[in-house]
């Protein structure tokens, strides 16, 4: 493998900035504002460079190869470039891009009367990927000129690195990639599906290059996240859509067949670091904007909700697989939170929805209530279709709301809400207890699962009257074997409502 054969030969003395981080600016929306609204109007981990007079940049969907929307650029003028750019790629799990690995990446694209046969530099279109060191010198960076050899392409081409052609000398704390027009570039553009894979190794990840969802949000496809470019397990049919909506005029579509992969699309990770009031929902507008869950301390209850509507759907699937074949919240707590910061999460849990009996139901609010995790600095939420889900859900107004479930309930009479306590003890050995309360009659779930989801026991699976109820676990699993020390989940479930919460058995 020769390292940056045929790299970095061009000069970047055009671009009028160098970047170490792109700080993407707030922009007007319009609708909802929520933690998980769908009406922005910019793509996750792009923003718009420069746009002279004569030129449009726009997050299109007039021509996607997957997920409903493209880059595009319209340049019907000449005297100045335009150009989308990225933030940094190196972001949530891929903290760095990695040195010594084979690494394909590129793009697809499609042309329209374009300019052809150019002479200059100025009247090229192409896409570059720029490698930076940590404190911000440049390593490198590598230019795909698109074929100007005709106006316009018959559908979309492919360009990526050939085999062994590029591997970083050292690792990117930084890497941008760039769609350009050059000053004298006229014609339409679309890039669409970026790829960044390691050929014979993990490199790390681009983000939001399927360019599907809005600003705040990121997505994983099968079969590992979509930067592969291998689009055919159902996930790329994944898109932001006008179909539906509950609130505004955009929800989140995911149209899944019959697989056995998960897939989701989850928020970006936001800091605890300001506090919404009691009952109020948290606004998140961008990543830079954030002023949201200050104050917020270990124990505190959140609810985190979201609107469904469902179509497509198998009314009998959660009686045949369970947990397997539905559609989870799942919120995740980290310790970290940045570029270069790594993923840092120490808290998840898949909390799957109880869909009605039905092929289809129209808008439906469904909530799970999370305990804030001791350490966490940043938390985010993932809207996530499990393994053997197979149907058409349009999601909208994710929302979290500080709760005013208490930790313990020991108040006389009805309880007003529905709650699920810390175990006490916790870490605990040999046995436990759970505190659960019930403002009506209800029928019961109470069930503990070990940290691959698998079940571990049933404490409670009956009708009970309203009131605070308390249940001893001793440790062991359905078949009335000890189990081994470790993390269990304790889930309960009645009806709409459904709590998850983390217990430790140590031995």
């Amino acid at each position: 493998m020769s390292h940056l054969s045929n790299f970095f030969h061009w000069c970047i003395g055009f671009l009028s900035i160098i970047v170490v981080a792109i700080q993407i600016p707030v922009q007007a929306q319009s609708g909802i504002n929520e933690f998980g609204s769908f009406e922005q109007q910019l793509p996750s981990y792009w923003t718009r460079g420069n746009e002279p007079s004569g030129t449009t940049l726009s997050w299109a969907t007039d021509q996607f190869r997957s997920m409903g929307h493209s880059l595009k650029i319209e340049k019907t003028s000449t005297g100045d470039s335009a150009s989308w750019i990225s933030e940094n790629m190196c972001d949530l799990w891929s903290d760095k891009h990695f040195k010594n690995v084979d690494i394909k990446f590129g793009m697809y694209y499609m042309t329209s009367g374009v300019n052809t046969n150019p002479t200059t530099d100025d009247q090229k279109w192409f896409v570059s990927y720029s490698f930076y060191r940590e404190d911000g010198s440049l390593i490198g960076e590598k230019k795909f000129e698109l074929d100007q050899s005709v106006a316009s392409t018959t559908g979309w081409v492919a360009d990526t690195t050939a085999v062994g052609e590029i591997s970083l000398p050292e690792d990117s704390w930084t890497t941008i990639i760039r769609f350009v027009g050059g000053k004298d570039a006229t014609g339409t553009v679309w890039t669409d599906d970026y790829l960044f894979v390691g050929r014979d190794g993990w490199a790390g990840q681009d983000w939001n290059t399927q360019l599907g969802v809005p600003t705040g949000w990121f997505y994983w496809m099968p079969p590992i996240g979509g930067n592969d470019g291998v689009l055919d397990q159902g996930y790329e049919n994944t898109v932001v859509t006008d179909e539906y909506a509950y609130n505004g005029n955009y929800s989140l579509k995911f149209d899944i067949p019959a697989g056995t992969h998960d897939g989701f699309v989850g928020t970006r990770k936001y800091p605890l670091n300001s506090q919404p009031p009691l009952g109020q929902s948290i606004s998140m507008n961008e990543p830079q904007d954030i002023t949201a869950l200050n104050g917020i301390v270990p124990g505190d209850i959140l609810r985190i909700s979201v609107w469904i509507k469902g179509m497509n759907l198998y009314p009998d699937s959660a009686a045949a697989f369970w947990d397997a074949w539905s559609v989870a919240i799942t919120p995740m707590f980290h310790n970290t939170i940045g570029n270069n910061a790594g993923f840092g999460d120490f808290w998840a849990s898949d909390i799957p929805l109880r869909f009605p009996n039905a092929t289809s139901f129209d808008w439906k609010q469904f909530y799970v209530d999370v305990p804030v995790q001791s350490g966490a600095v940043s938390m985010s939420v993932r809207l996530h279709p499990l393994g053997r889900f197979s149907g058409t859900v349009y999601m909208d107004q994710l929302q979290i709301k500080k709760n005013g479930v208490t930790d313990i309930t020991n108040e006389p009479g009805t309880p007003t809400n529905f709650s699920l306590s810390q175990n006490y003890p916790n870490p605990f050995n040999p046995s436990t207890v759970v505190s659960y309360s019930l403002p009506t009659n209800s029928f019961v779930s109470l069930i503990i699962y070990d940290l691959l989801g698998r079940e571990v026991k049933t404490l409670i699976n009956n009708e009970q009257n309203s009131g605070t109820y308390q249940v001893q676990w001793n440790g062991e699993n359905n078949y009335g074997s000890k189990v081994s020390s470790g993390t269990y989940i304790y889930t309960i479930r009645t009806g709409s409502y459904y709590e998850a919460r983390k217990m430790v058995l140590l031995k």
